[in-house]
């Protein structure tokens, strides 16, 4: 097959790219262009952008790339967790990880995220404005707690959510070339990266212990990790990877969540129509009965409406890899140690493969819709061997949060705001998107009209 080939590079591209990221890479999707060859000095860098090209280096070549040198930076504060790991180590993590996403045990996470939903829900009152992205924060982070801890982690929502966003801003100053260039520079970066690795481990270091002092206490995916080994017996992690793995889950396990439906309130607060559409499958699916993970199947819009929102807006909105050896992309040769970017948020606004790409349209997740298009033409999760190991996890979650929430409220976007993308790991909003809660009830027994307080970042 010929792919359409576009060349660039110099200072001026380097320069625009760094200016805009996600408006660079989405012209790829805008333009149905499916190579953009970039040269920067002695650097090679491939953006791809067609689904049989995401399928050849993310599954059937795999084997040929590792991860990209951005994301191996982050080791300054994820350690040697399944994000950054490489070869064996990663392989061996991940068997030892994969029992805790057994579907057996999905259910019981199921039920504990409905239940941190209700909570949330009983906290909010008609009328109130809320940053809906800081609320879907606490409430992804409370229910990460619960499942990989057995801990509420509500009291240290604030303090790991300022310590997650110090270190988004490390990420970006440490992979900056001129951070990269100028040694004293990276090394600060890297000292600060550090220390905020450092709160975030305050908070682990007490949950481990507890878990190891008293294993008859607790069944959540820490007990499992402690308890795991490899099929033979053998391999039980150290303590460096236990801390290294809980860490990684824990912020990847409430970030991507979080910022998917901080994405799909604002979707749905722009389509008034498509969230009449929501409620009024909940009210006749769930008949004013909390959601169950059972009856996923048949909350059907209300899974459309959330992988539509996956598709425009995806929390991993880019991927990277390295390539080990030289590597034959179509017609083009590309050297040993280039790097190949593929865009979830390119690829997944790419006219070829969406009708009306920048439309919100829930109903282009029937059956025959998703029959008809390339596999690879949506991969908000990856692919391949290092997929994301908490997709369906993720999936659960965010549609039985949006059901549990929706239930109750309806939430209004407050006028006048400058939304704006932040591409960090993941595609945050770079302000709070404030929010008007209105009850579909009516009524909100429990709260005065005196807690009505806007929380803002």
């Amino acid at each position: 097959m010929s792919y359409s080939v576009e060349s660039a590079g110099g200072f001026a591209e380097l320069l625009r790219f760094r200016r805009n990221p996600v408006e660079y890479v989405a012209e790829l999707g805008r333009r149905s262009l499916d190579i953009r060859s970039l040269q920067f000095g002695t650097r090679r860098i491939f953006q791809l952008n067609h689904p049989d090209l995401i399928r050849d280096v993310l599954v059937t070549h795999d084997w040929n790339f590792v991860k990209g040198p951005a994301l191996r930076a982050s080791h300054f504060v994820l350690g040697e967790g399944l994000l950054t790991s490489e070869g064996e180590l990663h392989r061996r993590q991940r068997r030892l990880v994969q029992p805790a996403f057994h579907s057996a045990r999905l259910t019981g996470y199921g039920m504990t995220m409905v239940e941190c939903a209700q909570q949330t829900s009983k906290q909010w009152t008609d009328s109130k404005l809320v940053a809906i992205d800081q609320e879907m924060m606490r409430l992804t982070l409370q229910i990460v707690g619960r499942t990989l801890f057995s801990t509420d982690l509500r009291e240290d929502a604030a303090g790991v959510g300022n310590s997650l966003t110090r270190a988004l801003r490390l990420f970006l100053t440490i992979n900056h070339p001129v951070t990269q260039a100028l040694f004293p520079l990276r090394r600060l970066a890297e000292c600060k990266a550090a220390r905020v690795r450092g709160e975030i481990e305050q908070v682990l270091r007490k949950v481990i212990g507890d878990h190891r002092n008293h294993p008859d206490c607790y069944d959540d995916m820490l007990s499992m990790l402690i308890r795991s080994s490899d099929d033979g017996g053998t391999g039980f992690m150290s303590n460096e990877l236990l801390l290294d793995e809980s860490r990684t889950l824990f912020l990847a396990g409430h970030e991507t969540t979080a910022n998917a439906l901080t994405w799909t309130w604002y979707l749905l607060a722009q389509h008034p129509e498509a969230a009449e559409r929501l409620h009024a499958e909940l009210d006749r699916e769930l008949n004013s009965l909390p959601p169950k993970p059972s009856e996923l199947s048949r909350l059907t819009f209300t899974g459309q409406v959330f992988r539509e929102a996956l598709r425009l807006y995806p929390p991993a909105w880019i991927v990277a890899r390295k390539a080990v050896t030289d590597y034959q992309l179509g017609e083009l040769k590309v050297p040993a140690g280039s790097i190949l970017t593929m865009s979830p948020y390119a690829t997944q606004r790419d006219p070829r493969f969406w009708e009306n790409p920048e439309v919100f349209n829930p109903d282009r997740w029937t059956d025959e819709a998703c029959a008809a298009r390339p596999k690879f033409a949506f991969f908000p999760f990856g692919a391949g061997t290092r997929v994301c190991i908490g997709e369906h996890f993720a999936m659960m979650e965010g549609i039985l949060l949006l059901a549990t929430l929706a239930q109750q409220w309806n939430l209004k976007l407050v006028a006048g705001q400058k939304i704006q993308l932040w591409p960090q790991i993941t595609l945050r909003p770079r302000h709070s998107i404030l929010m008007r809660l209105e009850s579909r009830t009516g009524t909100t027994p429990g709260f005065a009209e005196s807690d009505n307080v806007l929380c803002s970042s």
